[in-house]
């Protein structure tokens, strides 16, 4: 019994962990930077552009000083570079 719990514990833990991660990006123009650099290296042309775009949406938002909105489309973005 306890042997499953403690399975069922690790498998949680580790499908919950990637969400997790996602919440922690940070949008500032370091990382804006990192994600448009490995932008251009998708060879992938619907991701590539998708991840563009959102890239281009995450720009607008911080400009606009909405962060919430800025770390959403990074984070669509970064989503979209994890799919290559």
């Amino acid at each position: 019994m306890i042997l499953k719990s403690i399975t069922t514990l690790a498998f949680v833990a580790a499908f919950a962990a990637p969400a997790l991660a996602q919440t922690d990006v940070v949008c500032d123009a370091a990382a804006l930077t990192k994600a448009e650099q490995q932008i251009s290296q998708i060879n992938d042309g619907a991701k590539k552009i998708e991840s563009a775009k959102e890239l281009a949406m995450a720009k607008d938002a911080m400009t606009a000083n909405d962060l919430e909105k800025c770390k959403s489309h990074l984070g669509n973005a970064i989503k979209g570079m994890d799919a290559m």
